[in-house]
C-alpha cells in the first residue's frame, strides 16, 4: 500500500517497500534517465563554481543569495497555486525538504568547499549520501538490506574513510575540516531526497517551497548581522557566472530535473547515476581550478562509485 502525502515521516510503514522504490517504465523511465544525467552535469558544474566562489571574495551568504533569490521570486506564483497541496503534506516531510536542500545544506557545502577541493565535495556529498538514504530507510521503514547492498555500502564507507584519514595526514591544513562539513551536507541531502520522494510534490512546487523558505531565512540572517558579504568586492564576471550556475542551472533547472528523476527512477537508481558526479567534477576542476587528483582521492572515488553501483542494485536490474 502506497503512503499518502500526509503520512508522518516518523511513523514506520506497515509495508517494508516505501514509495521511493516505485519505478517508472517505458518513456517515463527514459525521460527520468535523461533528467538524471542532466542533473549530474549541473551538479558537477555547481561544485566547481562553488569552489571558485568561496576561494575568492564571495561568502556562503553571497552564494546562497544568488542561489535562492531569483528562483524564489520567479516561482512564487507556482508556490501560491500549490499551497493546498503543500498543506496536505506532513510538516516533518516539508521540514526535510526545506532543510535538506536549503540553507543548512547550502552553508555546509559552501563552507566545506572553502577548505576542501571540488573532487572531495563530489565524493562526500553525492557519493556518501546513499549510505544515509539506506540508514533512513532502515530506521523509519524497517527495510531489509540485501547482501549486495551491504557490500556496496561497505565500499562506500571504506572510500570515505580512506579519503578522510589520508586527507588528515597528507592534505593541506584544514582540508579534513572541509571534508567533515561536506559529509554533514551529504546527510542533509539524503533527508531531502527521501522526503521529496515520499511527499510526492511536483518538482517545481517543491523547488519553489524550498527556495522561498531559504530566501526568507537568508533575509533574517542578513538583518541580524550574523552573516558577511563580499559581493561589493567581487568582479561582475564572477557574479554573472555564479548567477547563471546557482540560479538558472541549480536553482531552476536541476530543481525540476532531480525531482523528476527521483520520481521516475527511484532514490536508489538516482544514487547510482549520481555516483558518476565526483568523477565528472574532478575532471572539470582540473582545467578550470587547476586542481590535481591525489592518489588517495582516486582510490576513494573508485571505491565510492563502485560501492554506490552495488548498493543501488541497478546492476542486477533488467
Amino acid at each position: 500500500m502506497a503512503h499518502s502525502a500526509t503520512q508522518d515521516y516518523s511513523e514506520p510503514a506497515s509495508n517494508p517497500q516505501p514509495d521511493y522504490k516505485v519505478y517508472a517504465t517505458g518513456w517515463g523511465f527514459k525521460l527520468g534517465l535523461l533528467a538524471a544525467f542532466v542533473s549530474i552535469l549541473i551538479w558537477a558544474s555547481w561544485l566547481v563554481s562553488m569552489r571558485a566562489g568561496v576561494t575568492n571574495t564571495l561568502t556562503p551568504f553571497d552564494l546562497g543569495l544568488l542561489r535562492f533569490t531569483p528562483p524564489a521570486l520567479l516561482l512564487l506564483p507556482i508556490l501560491w497555486r500549490g499551497r493546498e497541496k503543500i498543506k496536505a503534506v506532513s510538516p516533518i516531510l516539508l521540514l526535510g525538504i526545506v532543510c535538506g536542500a536549503g540553507v543548512p545544506f547550502f552553508f555546509l557545502s559552501a563552507t566545506g568547499l572553502k577548505y576542501a577541493p571540488a573532487s572531495h565535495a563530489g565524493l562526500l556529498i553525492l557519493g556518501a549520501y546513499p549510505f544515509f538514504v539506506t540508514l533512513l530507510a532502515v530506521i523509519f521503514y524497517q527495510e531489509k538490506v540485501t547482501r549486495a547492498r551491504k557490500i556496496g555500502l561497505g565500499l562506500v564507507c571504506t572510500g570515505v574513510i580512506v579519503l578522510l584519514s589520508l586527507s588528515m595526514l597528507t592534505a593541506a591544513e584544514g582540508t579534513w575540516k572541509g571534508d567533515l562539513l561536506l559529509l554533514a551536507a551529504s546527510m542533509f541531502w539524503a533527508v531531502y531526497t527521501v522526503s521529496l520522494r515520499i511527499a510526492g510534490l511536483p518538482p517545481l512546487l517543491s523547488t519553489s517551497l524550498m527556495g522561498f523558505v531559504s530566501f526568507v531565512v537568508l533575509l533574517v540572517l542578513w538583518s541580524t548581522g550574523l552573516v558577511s558579504s563580499g559581493l561589493s568586492e567581487a568582479s561582475w564576471d564572477m557574479i554573472a557566472v555564479q548567477l547563471v550556475v546557482q540560479s538558472l542551472l541549480v536553482g531552476l533547472m536541476t530543481g525540476f530535473t532531480y525531482g523528476y528523476a527521483v520520481q521516475k527512477l527511484g532514490a536508489e537508481n538516482m544514487a547510482a547515476i549520481g555516483a558518476f558526479t565526483p568523477v565528472l567534477a574532478s575532471i572539470i576542476a582540473i582545467p578550470i581550478l587547476g586542481e590535481t587528483l591525489e592518489a588517495y582521492s582516486i582510490v576513494g572515488l573508485g571505491l565510492v562509485a563502485t560501492g554506490v553501483l552495488l548498493a543501488s542494485g541497478i546492476l542486477k536490474k533488467r
